[in-house]
């Protein structure tokens, strides 16, 4: 496989993990504004995470094994990589398309033409931001790239190039000025939801979900990392039982804590929904009996290690999964179990957004 379909693959797979790490935030972001997550707002977060992990692997990989690389130089002379392209009119377009020089100009220009459509189309901003961020982002990585990534070699293994903090920019330019012509400068007025869909309801689980195993995740890489660098030495190692317990049990703690204080679900306030108990004096009750046949059997389920549990974990995510779909306003098994309401948090009405500024 060459290197460039190896940086491809990296920049898809590290960029999709990426963007189900921040389907949290964009999620609660989209549903305050617009009050749903829609399939394009899903393609601009997996295409923009890809794109941003694409400029890392296209400008810093491969990097060199041990010292298997040769130090290289700066080219500091404003458009010498342009003049090096050699058009004659005898070799008409197919001799220029095939020229080394034009091809390098021509795809660092391709590169940064996807910022210049994200900063107008998720930022609201026009070519001068968009000019600045390209370069900024193309001086941030010129400069990555003539330390030896910031002195992590002792050289710079690929070459400082001025001319392609001007192509880069460039791009970004035409990014910006192209996608004017198909991102709207002004956006209607937002007339939010008043009732909740199904995959409101879905979007809400996943994030419950991802929730639990990005936590969990993270509490055990850090107590890990904590008793490695001697932080926590007064501490056991980790072994499958506290692993199991920190990485269930500290999710299982903030979700009960989130029902029995707020009525609702991480991912319930993800989504912007809350939950109200038909009878309010007995709001603590439903509360309680939301979590004990919600969000708490699918953790339990989720920390038990026997071969039973996996199936048991699925069939329960799969009946909490088509009650939603199947009960009023899709409140699902727990909250028709607790004798509760699912609805979506009161909000300003909102107008329309300012067009897209310089």
């Amino acid at each position: 496989m060459s290197d460039q379909a190896t940086n491809a693959l990296i920049a898809t797979g590290l960029g999709t993990v990426v963007a189900v790490v921040l389907l949290i935030p964009v999620a609660a972001y989209e549903y305050r504004r617009d009050g749903k997550l829609g399939p394009g707002d899903l393609a601009i977060l997996l295409s923009g995470a890809v794109y941003g992990l694409a400029l890392w692997t296209y400008t810093l990989l491969p990097m060199p094994a041990g010292d298997s690389y040769q130090c290289v130089g700066r080219q500091t002379e404003p458009l010498a990589t342009i003049r090096a392209i050699g058009f004659r009119d005898s070799d008409g377009l197919v001799g220029l398309v095939r020229d080394p020089a034009f091809l390098q100009v021509a795809l660092n220009v391709l590169l940064f033409v996807p910022l210049g459509f994200y900063v107008r189309k998720i930022l609201g901003r026009g070519v001068v931001v968009a000019t600045v961020l390209g370069l900024g982002f193309s001086l941030l990585i010129e400069t990555t790239q003539t330390t030896g990534v910031w002195h992590l070699f002792d050289c710079a293994y690929r070459r400082f190039d001025v001319d392609d903090l001007i192509i880069n920019t460039t791009g970004a330019t035409v990014g910006s000025l192209l996608a004017a012509l198909v991102v709207r400068r002004r956006r209607g007025e937002i007339v939010l939801p008043t009732s909740i869909s199904y995959g409101r309801r879905l979007v809400g689980m996943v994030c419950d979900v991802l929730f639990v195993v990005l936590l969990g995740a993270a509490v055990v890489v850090a107590y890990k990392g904590a008793f490695h660098y001697g932080l926590a030495s007064s501490y056991a190692d980790i072994g499958p039982d506290l692993r199991t317990w920190l990485q269930w049990g500290v999710p299982a703690v903030v979700e009960a804590a989130m029902v029995l204080l707020a009525g609702r679900t991480v991912g319930e306030l993800v989504v912007d929904v809350r939950a109200v108990a038909r009878r309010r004096s007995l709001a603590p009750i439903s509360r309680l009996l939301k979590l004990v046949v919600g969000v708490g059997p699918l953790l339990g389920l989720g920390a038990l290690t026997p071969s039973w549990s996996t199936w048991a974990f699925v069939g329960y995510a799969v009946v909490t999964v088509a009650a939603a779909a199947l009960t009023t306003e899709h409140r699902g098994l727990s909250h028709l179990l607790a004798g509760m309401d699912l609805e979506i948090t009161p909000r300003r009405r909102r107008r329309g957004l300012p067009p897209a500024r310089s």
